[in-house]
């Protein structure tokens, strides 16, 4: 499996509102299959590296709180589905040089 496939899936997502549209109603498994379908094999270890990692450096790094219940970040998860959180909140707002670290630490 692989990090770095997660990345780009996400990355097709962020640049084609029609592909965001057409998984974020999906239960992960369903999306996992689909993604496998167009060439973006990954698992739910993966996703949850790169996205705990995207949590991590967001709430930390650019937020500059603790993680906990009163991190500000997890309000932009309400009203919404998993995938466009992670897409529009989480992806979309990581700096490319944290995104390659994710990447390339999540793939050890």
């Amino acid at each position: 499996m692989s990090v770095k496939n997660a990345a780009l899936f996400f990355e097709e997502c962020a640049i084609q509102p029609k592909m965001l549209a057409r998984y974020e109603t999906m239960p992960v498994p369903d999306m996992l299959f689909a993604a496998s379908c167009e060439g973006y094999t990954f698992n739910v270890d993966d996703l949850g590296k790169l996205i705990g990692g995207m949590e991590v450096w967001r709430i930390m790094e650019v937020d500059q709180q603790e993680i906990n219940g009163q991190s500000t970040l997890w309000r932009y998860m309400w009203g919404r589905s998993r995938l466009d959180y992670v897409v529009k909140e989480l992806w979309s707002k990581t700096d490319e040089p944290t995104r390659k670290s994710l990447i390339d630490g999540g793939e050890k």
